[in-house]
Order: C-alpha cells, then structure tokens, then sequence
C-alpha cells in the first residue's frame, strides 16, 4: 500500500488519527468529515495515496465509483435528506484542501448552507468542438 507520512488522510486510513468509519473495503474506507458542511457530510478516500482522482489507476477508480450509491443511499436515508452532492476537488484551484483524492458526500436539505448552481457560461463558434478536440487529443 503507497503512503504519504505526512497525509493526514494517509494517517486516518492508518488508524493513527481517529475517526467515525461508516464503511470500509481492503480499498477504500468512508468516514465522517470532522468539518462538516452539514450534519451527516462523509468523506471516501482510497487506503492507497494518491493526490487526486486523474491520479488513480483505472480498477481502483471503479472500485471508489461503485461503493458511491450504496453510500449516498445511507447518507440520504440516515439525514433524512432530500438529495446529495457528490464532489470531488482536484487541485488547489478547485478547492482542495487535502492532498489524498477524496469525495464529499454531503446531504441536501432546501434550507442549508450550501448554495448552488454555480454560473454557467456560453461557447461561441466551434469553441466547444475546438476544446473537445483537445480533450479527446490529450487523452490519447
């Protein structure tokens, strides 16, 4: 198993720090965030250190990905929520605090904190089909 020393998530997985599991694989473990957002915010990360989501091998993506609605099904039903966000930040740009790729699963009620959607944008011309090349380029 990679680990980072100095990862504090590497530490959770560990046991070194303590903290709340809700569910646990030989690959992942999920857990209360300490800082919630709201009651009842989880947070999945793989027991392998790795920085963030473009970083994971293929199988181990998947592995995270499918223990996802089984987790957001406990999350909602245990809340009483009416809906979930999914989120993944990868990069400090994008709002990443934490350096070991994680989700944030967090219930949804109509009167919380958490405002959303975020403004959206236009393309003009070919941009989208422009950037779409370049995307399709870059994975190649």
């Amino acid at each position: 198993m990679s680990r980072d020393p100095d990862c504090v998530f590497c530490k959770i997985v560990a046991g070194e720090i303590p903290s709340t599991r809700v569910l646990e694989t030989d690959r992942a473990i999920a857990f209360m965030d300490v800082n919630p957002i709201v009651p009842g915010h989880v947070l999945l990360v793989p027991r392998d250190h790795h920085v963030q989501l473009a970083d994971l091998p293929d199988e181990l993506a998947a592995h995270l990905g499918s223990l996802l609605p089984r987790l957001i099904r406990g999350v909602v039903a245990a809340t009483e929520a009416l809906g979930s966000n999914v989120v993944v930040n990868g990069g400090r740009v994008a709002g990443q605090v934490v350096d070991h790729c994680h989700w944030h699963v967090i219930p949804r009620r109509s009167d919380d904190v958490i405002r959303w959607p975020w403004p959206q944008g236009v393309y003009s011309g070919d941009a989208m089909a422009q950037w779409a090349a370049e995307i399709i380029a870059a994975m190649a």
